[in-house]
């Protein structure tokens, strides 16, 4: 395929009489909300034919899943379950905790080839009407040098090999470099950022898209099913459960302010309710709903006994409850109205909490 190398597309590198190889790309990695990693997985598995040298990384606040995949690019943007699709432009080893580890990752950024992960770039989005790119740093522990000091290093490595203004320094391209250990990670964002984004006005606690389909997934609500959330913020789950299967969805908040966020969200879904609760006597008549959402957060004690109760009195039999809130062994005993069928730990926006996935058994 002949690519156009305008003076642009590619920020900075010149055109040549003779069109340059620019080398493809086959090496890519995703972000994932921590403790999804597996549900990522098999989207990733079951989307992208032929992927291979798979190699998962849990880390408690975001995942990240290395793979190798030589089939059509487009089809990484097909991928619902996951927040961030990058190419992996280089890995390098040799980061000292000091200065010179600084100096070293400085070296191998102003050797960077640039100009494949913008290729790809263009030909999944088209070229944009404006060049430059920004850079993303992230400093693990034990380094003697911030995320802040990398970054405004590369910034200014950047600037002199790619000739970039400050203004140009602000995207439409990203360059994350990631440094964990004595290791580095390039990678060249390909999703766009918008990918990552709630509905808007959502609260900053609330759950992102990604995520909230790949709980879609796991649970796996069918077609016609009338689902519950209590605590539904900006409605993010509930239109995503919505939008991938298809199920009717009832909003309910303490909070009035959140609702009209919520009736935006859910305006487009037949059968879809959107109301005011008091928190304590949920407004629904007995065995109405097949599932509730409740995404409690760290508001210890809200799972009260008498919210249990009114949990189990709007839900049909069998029916699955899905509470998303601090850690409490009490939900995994199996006993009282609700039986655990799982839980795992889930990283939310800052917050470690659990996900309990259980069944009303009575």
């Amino acid at each position: 395929m002949s690519i156009d190398l305008d003076d642009g597309a590619l920020i900075g590198i010149e055109s040549a009489e003779e069109e340059p190889e620019i080398a493809k790309i086959h090496d890519y990695f995703v972000t994932v909300t921590g403790g999804l990693e597996d549900v990522a997985l098999r989207e990733i598995k079951s989307t992208l034919k032929g992927v291979s040298q798979i190699h998962v990384n849990k880390r408690q606040r975001q995942g990240r899943i290395h793979f190798r995949y030589e089939r059509s690019p487009k089809r990484l943007l097909e991928l619902k379950t996951v927040e961030g699709v990058f190419a992996l432009l280089r890995i390098f080893r040799g980061v000292t905790t000091g200065s010179p580890g600084l100096i070293r990752i400085a070296e191998e950024i102003s050797t960077l080839d640039l100009a494949p992960g913008v290729v790809l770039h263009n030909i999944l989005h088209g070229v944009p009407e404006t060049v430059g790119v920004a850079i993303n740093c992230t400093v693990g522990k034990g380094h003697r040098f911030s995320s802040s000091e990398l970054h405004q290093v590369l910034k200014t490595v950047l600037a002199a090999t790619y000739d970039l203004s400050e203004e140009e320094q602000r995207g439409p391209y990203y360059l994350q470099v990631r440094i964990e250990g004595n290791r580095a990670v390039v990678g060249f964002r390909l999703s766009e950022r918008s990918l990552t984004a709630g509905t808007p006005g959502a609260g900053a606690g609330d759950i992102l898209v990604p995520a909230a389909r790949a709980i879609g997934n796991l649970v796996q609500p069918e077609k016609g099913e009338r689902w519950l959330d209590p605590t539904c913020r900006g409605g993010v789950v509930l239109a995503t459960f919505a939008e991938a299967f298809g199920i009717r969805p009832v909003g309910l908040d303490t909070r009035k302010d959140w609702l009209t966020t919520t009736e935006a969200a859910l305006g487009n879904y037949d059968g879809s309710v959107v109301a005011a609760w008091d928190g304590l006597d949920l407004p629904s008549q007995a065995n109405a709903f097949n599932g509730i959402f409740a995404h409690l957060g760290r508001r210890r004690g809200l799972f009260h006994p008498r919210l249990q109760t009114e949990f189990e009195r709007v839900l049909t039999f069998y029916g699955k409850a899905i509470v998303l809130c601090e850690r409490d062994k009490d939900l995994e005993q199996s006993a009282g109205p609700f039986r655990c069928v799982d839980r795992r730990p889930l990283y939310i926006r800052g917050e470690t909490l659990s996900l309990y996935h259980l069944r009303k058994s009575t």
